[in-house]
C-alpha cells in the first residue's frame, strides 16, 4: 500500500477506528480511538489513556489499526489496516504535549485531562481495508 495516500487517509480527519491490542497471555482487546497521527510515511503516535490498550502494550508491543470510511458499497469503502509495533511510550515531553493538544481540540478538556501517555509506533504493514489477497 502506497504509504503516501495511507497518510493521506490516515490523518483525514474527522476519522475514527479501532485499536487492537494483545496482553501477554495473547488476550485481546479492541477499542475505539481516533487521536493517532501518521507523522510520516513509517510512524503514528497516538495519545492514550490509563486503560486496557495502555497496559497491553506496555507488555506486548504489537498492535493493529484499522479506521474507514464507508461508501455505497464495501468493496467501494476507504481506509486501511496498519500493523504496529511501540517504539517509545512518553508521559511527558514534547509528543506528549502535542497529542494533549491535538485531543483537546478534538473532544475537549476532559478528553484531555485523561491522557496517560503519547506512544510512538513503527508501522510493520500496511494493508487496503478490502483485501482479497492472502
Amino acid at each position: 500500500m502506497d504509504r503516501k495516500e495511507l497518510m493521506k487517509q490516515f490523518n483525514k480527519q474527522p476519522r475514527i477506528g479501532t485499536l487492537a491490542t494483545a496482553d501477554n497471555r495473547g488476550k485481546v482487546d479492541n477499542a475505539v480511538f481516533s487521536a493517532l497521527q501518521m507523522i510520516d510515511e513509517n510512524t503514528v503516535v497516538m495519545a492514550i489513556g490509563n486503560n486496557r490498550s495502555y497496559a497491553n502494550l506496555q507488555v506486548n508491543p504489537q498492535a493493529a489499526f484499522i479506521f474507514f470510511e464507508p461508501a455505497a458499497s464495501p468493496y467501494d469503502w476507504q481506509g486501511a489496516r496498519v500493523y504496529l509495533k511501540v517504539v517509545a511510550c512518553e508521559e511527558t515531553g514534547p509528543h506528549y504535549e502535542q497529542m494533549v493538544t491535538i485531543v483537546r481540540q478534538m473532544a475537549g478538556d476532559r478528553a484531555a485531562d485523561n491522557v496517560k501517555a503519547a506512544i510512538t509506533f513503527t508501522i510493520t504493514e500496511a494493508r487496503p481495508l478490502i483485501d482479497m489477497t492472502a
